[in-house]
C-alpha cells in the first residue's frame, strides 16, 4: 500500500517564519526547523517550528507560544492542545531556558511558533481551537523542537565564548602596550612587536561572521573571518549555512568551495599562519533587506574555533541520505509509467477497450438504425 502524496501540503517555509517572527518580536536570535512530510492514519502532515530568543522579550515570564494549523492561528485552549503538550515534554534546561521540575512551559526571553500542516487536522472539538492527541504528530513536533533547541544551545555557547574571548583580548591589548611602553622608557629601548606575545597569550582561533545588505546590487552579503592567535599554522574547512531555495541563489563566491548539502557550503583554508587571518565572502540573490539575519558556522580540522561549531559528520551524512532519497522519489514520480498511462487513456477514450466498443456503438446508434448481429 502506497502512502498518499505529500505535495498537497502548504508549509509556511523557514524564511517566512524567520521574517515574520523577527518583524513581530524584537529578538537577537532566530532558528527554524521544518520536518519532512509524514503520514498518519492515511493523512499526510508536516511540522514546522520557529524559535526567537533575546531582545525585548521578558526573561522572568513563561515563553510565548504561537500555535498554527494550516496557517490559521489557534487562539484558545492552549493547555489542551497537542502542540503545547509537545513543547512541555521537552527538557528545555538542556538548551538554556528555565523549566522548574523539567516539565511544563519553560521561562525565558523566548517565543516558539509551532505550525501543523495537514489535509485533515484532528481537532479536539468542532470549534477547532486545539489539536487532538496523536502520537505520531507529537513525536514529529518533539523532534522539530529539539532541533531548534540545539540551535539555541549552540547560539548561547558561541555568544558566551565570544564574550569571554573578547574581554580577554581587550584586556591584553590595554595592559600589554602600557607595560611595553613603560619598560621601553625605563630601559631606553624601542618598543617591541607585541603581536607574537599576544598570540602566545591568547592561544586560540576565532571566527566572526557579519551579515549585510548591498543596497545598490540588492544582494545579501556574508563575511566570515578566521583569526589564528596560536603559535603554529592551522588548516581548516569552514562550512556555512545559507537559505538555499528555488528563488535564492549564491551570486558571488570568490573562494569557490563546494556544496556539502542543501543550504550548506564549504571552503578549504589550507594554511592559516600564526597571527594571520583569512576572510571568506559571498553574496546571495533573491532575498530582501532583513530577510537573512543569522547563520551557523561549522568547521573541520584539529583544534577548536571560538565562534564556530565542529561539524557532526553523522548528522551530515544522514542529511545527504535524506536528500538523495527525496531526489530519487521525485525522479520516479517524474517518469512516465506506461501501464498507468495506458489505463488513463482507456478511461478517457472508451473506444480503446474492445469490451466497451460494442456497448458504445450500440448506445450511439440513431433511432432509425437497426443492430445487425
Amino acid at each position: 500500500v502506497l502512502n498518499p502524496p505529500t505535495d498537497c501540503l502548504s508549509p509556511i517555509e523557514d524564511l517566512l517564519i524567520k521574517k515574520g517572527l523577527s518583524k513581530a518580536i524584537d529578538s537577537r536570535f532566530a532558528s527554524t526547523a521544518t520536518r519532512e512530510p509524514q503520514v498518519t492514519q492515511g493523512n499526510p502532515f508536516q511540522v514546522e517550528v520557529g524559535l526567537v530568543f533575546g531582545g525585548d522579550l521578558n526573561s522572568d515570564s513563561p515563553i510565548e507560544i504561537l500555535r498554527f494549523a494550516n496557517r490559521v492561528p489557534l487562539m484558545y485552549q492552549q493547555g489542551g492542545c497537542l502542540l503545547t503538550k509537545a513543547l512541555e515534554s521537552v527538557d528545555w534546561k538542556r538548551y538554556g531556558l528555565e523549566q522548574p521540575g523539567g516539565r511544563g512551559i519553560p521561562k525565558g526571553p523566548a517565543a516558539v511558533l509551532v505550525h501543523l500542516a495537514s489535509t485533515n487536522v484532528q481537532f479536539t472539538s468542532e470549534a477547532k481551537e486545539a489539536v487532538a492527541a496523536n502520537e505520531e504528530v507529537l513525536e514529529e513536533i518533539r523532534r522539530a523542537l529539539l532541533e531548534v533547541g540545539r540551535g539555541l544551545k549552540n547560539h548561547l555557547k558561541k555568544s558566551s565564548q565570544r564574550k569571554k574571548a573578547q574581554e580577554k583580548f581587550e584586556l591584553i591589548n590595554v595592559i600589554l602596550p602600557e607595560i611595553s611602553k613603560k619598560s621601553s622608557q625605563l630601559l631606553g629601548r624601542e618598543e617591541p612587536d607585541l603581536a607574537p606575545v599576544i598570540t602566545q597569550i591568547m592561544n586560540a582561533v576565532f571566527c566572526e561572521e557579519e551579515l549585510g545588505w548591498d543596497k545598490e546590487r540588492k544582494l545579501a552579503t556574508c563575511e566570515i573571518t578566521v583569526f589564528n592567535y596560536t603559535a603554529r599554522a592551522r588548516a581548516y574547512t569552514i562550512l556555512a549555512k545559507w537559505p538555499e531555495s528555488d528563488s535564492v541563489a549564491m551570486k558571488e563566491n570568490p573562494m569557490g568551495g563546494r556544496k556539502e548539502a542543501h543550504g550548506l557550503w564549504a571552503w578549504r583554508l589550507d594554511t592559516l599562519n600564526p597571527g594571520a587571518s583569512a576572510t571568506i565572502s559571498f553574496s546571495l540573490s533573491g532575498l530582501g533587506r532583513g530577510d537573512w539575519g543569522d547563520t551557523d558556522i561549522f568547521f573541520r580540522g584539529n583544534g577548536d574555533i571560538i565562534g564556530a561549531t565542529k561539524i557532526d559528520e553523522k548528522l551530515l551524512e544522514e542529511l545527504r541520505n535524506r536528500e538523495a532519497l527525496r531526489a530519487a522519489e521525485e525522479e520516479v514520480r517524474s517518469k512516465d509509467d506506461p501501464v498507468i498511462d495506458g489505463l488513463a487513456e482507456r478511461a478517457e477514450d472508451p473506444l480503446q477497450d474492445p469490451a466497451r466498443e460494442k456497448i458504445f456503438d450500440m448506445g450511439s446508434l440513431a433511432p432509425d438504425q437497426e443492430v445487425v448481429e
